[in-house]
């Protein structure tokens, strides 16, 4: 990495200085990201930022420092504001998510039989939909998985578990009502 962030870099002076602050302070700074996102590769992910930006654009800042106590304290102020960054941008990515979740079960709620199958086999809330179904009693995991995920027919469907089709069609009814009600549940 040292060889990416020192292309950025003209001066050899500067080139020089920036090789000890990385040799020295690479490690001081990981700990400060660490301790901040609680995450080894988040944490690389945000001393390499501070890193490069560093080799970018301030190195003349840095080299008009005098003290090296001050240059410590900008580079873990720096790495530790970097790190609250990437804390908010990944706590940004999860409400994101979740609004997508949510507004995904929502649409699932008022599905046709069809329309369950095809968002199932598009991948749309599937392994939310896979756990719900996974939580339902015997019976009615069984019958949903079999009609709705492995798509069999409600002939096939109760054939392969052993009773009538009336049986099978009154399970599935229910079994994608326990399901609906579930799904709103976890809203």
């Amino acid at each position: 990495m040292l060889i990416l962030y020192m292309s950025f870099i003209d001066d050899e002076i500067h080139r020089r200085l920036f090789e000890k602050i990385y040799m020295t302070y690479r490690k001081q700074m990981f700990l400060v990201a660490r301790a901040v996102l609680s995450n080894d590769s988040d944490a690389e992910d945000a001393v390499h930022d501070v890193f490069l930006k560093i080799a970018k654009s301030q190195m003349q800042k840095i080299g008009s420092i005098q003290e090296a106590a001050d240059v410590r304290s900008y580079l873990l102020k720096a790495t530790k504001h970097q790190a609250i960054d990437h804390l908010r941008k990944r706590q940004r990515q999860r409400t994101v998510m979740n609004a997508e979740r949510e507004d995904a079960l929502k649409s699932i709620v008022e599905l046709s039989d069809n329309q369950l199958v095809d968002m199932i086999s598009n991948g749309i809330a599937y392994d939310c939909i896979l756990q719900v179904i996974a939580s339902l009693d015997d019976i009615y995991r069984d019958t949903l998985y079999a009609h709705f995920v492995l798509e069999l027919s409600i002939p096939e469907t109760a054939s392969l578990l052993n009773c009538k089709t009336a049986t099978a069609k009154q399970r599935l009814v229910r079994g994608k009502k326990l399901l609906q009600k579930q799904l709103l549940e976890e809203e």
